[in-house]
């Protein structure tokens, strides 16, 4: 009985600093780099690329981001003469929420949607274009180096609905964020 007062006690206070949080309005723009492996048809393929967000902090502990990212080519030599050439490009949203600052770091976890558009090209298909959602779930770090600058590293894993050859990815990514702050 004692351990069930404890987590209401504990869930209790946790809506209390919640509640009293500053309701501080932070916008900030990151540019990361990016690493993903994906589970394919055949295939692993490994992407590097980068993303573009834009986002920003309600209060010290939820932010909201839209985001759009950029790969590269993976080849894989299927024979001889046939090479299958894949890349994507995404943009869509997703929610944040912080942990407390200690020592200038902060957790975070993160859930989303983008929208995937899968490019492939092969000697005997040609072309195609494969599209459809990805639902995004991570975590990271972010490192305040000044009020203005940070740095966050994140991972997150993505689901695909209705891409026909992708089952699933792991995405890594690390880069800088400006928060538009006055000193």
């Amino acid at each position: 009985m004692n351990k069930y007062f404890l987590i209401a006690l504990f869930g209790l206070l946790s809506i209390n600093n919640v509640a009293r949080a500053e309701n501080v309005y932070v916008p900030y723009l990151g540019i990361d780099g990016i690493f993903n492996k994906a589970k394919a048809q055949n295939f692993r393929p490994q992407y590097y690329g980068a993303n573009i967000n834009l986002g920003t902090s309600y209060n010290p502990y939820f932010g909201t981001e839209i985001f759009y990212q950029q790969v590269g080519r993976e080849t894989k030599k299927l024979s001889n003469t046939e090479k299958y050439k894949t890349s994507y490009r995404a943009y869509g949203l997703d929610l944040l929420a912080y942990s407390p600052e200690l020592l200038r770091f902060k957790a975070f976890v993160t859930a989303g949607a983008g929208f995937y558009v899968l490019k492939e090209k092969t000697l005997s298909t040609g072309r195609t274009t494969d599209e459809g959602y990805g639902y995004r779930f991570g975590g990271g770090l972010i490192y305040q180096i000044s009020s203005n600058i940070s740095v966050r590293a994140a991972a997150r894993y993505i689901n695909f609905d209705h891409i026909s050859n992708v089952d699933h990815m792991s995405e890594y990514t690390f880069g800088l964020r400006y928060n538009f702050v006055k000193d």
